[in-house]
C-alpha cells in the first residue's frame, strides 16, 4: 500500500503481516503481478490497472473519479465502494467477490485487449497531428 508523504505510517497502527506499507510503491511494477487493484480511480491508475489486466476496486474521492468508477463497473471490470461509509467487512467482501468471480478478470481482459490494439501513444500523436493539419491550417 502506498500512502504518500502526508500520512505517517506509524499513525496507521498495527499493520497486518500480509501488508507492505510504503510512502511510494512502483505501481506499474506491482500491477504486473497483482490479482486486483484497490485505487481511488484516477484516470492514470485506472488505465494502468486495465492495461495490465488487473480488476479494480475503486474508492472514488473527487473530480472525475466517480464517473471513471461508473464506467469500470458498467463494463464489469471492477467494483466501486464509497470511502465515506466503507467498512472493513465491505472491503473484504468486495475482495473475496472479485477474486472468486472470473467475470471481472474476463471483462478487464477484453478492455485490455482494446487498449493494446489501439496503437498506443504513437497512434494518438499521429491522430493529433492529422487533426491539426486538417482543421487548424
Amino acid at each position: 500500500m502506498s500512502v504518500g508523504d502526508r500520512i505517517q505510517i506509524i499513525d496507521l497502527g498495527a499493520i497486518p503481516e500480509n501488508f507492505i506499507v510504503k510512502r511510494y510503491v512502483p505501481q506499474i511494477d506491482v500491477l504486473q503481478s497483482a490479482k486486483l487493484f484497490i485505487t481511488h480511480g484516477g484516470m492514470n491508475s485506472t488505465n494502468e490497472g486495465i492495461y495490465f489486466g488487473v480488476p479494480l476496486i475503486i474508492l472514488p474521492q473527487s473530480a472525475d473519479q466517480p464517473i471513471i468508477a461508473e464506467q469500470v463497473v458498467s463494463r464489469g471490470a471492477g467494483i466501486s465502494l464509497q470511502m465515506q461509509t466503507l467498512t472493513a467487512n465491505q472491503l473484504r467482501e468486495a475482495v473475496d467477490q472479485m477474486l472468486s468471480a472470473s467475470s471481472f478478470k474476463t471483462a478487464v481482459a477484453t478492455i485490455r485487449e482494446s487498449f493494446r490494439k489501439s496503437g498506443g501513444y504513437h497512434c494518438a500523436v499521429d491522430a493529433i497531428f492529422e487533426f491539426k493539419n486538417q482543421y487548424l491550417c
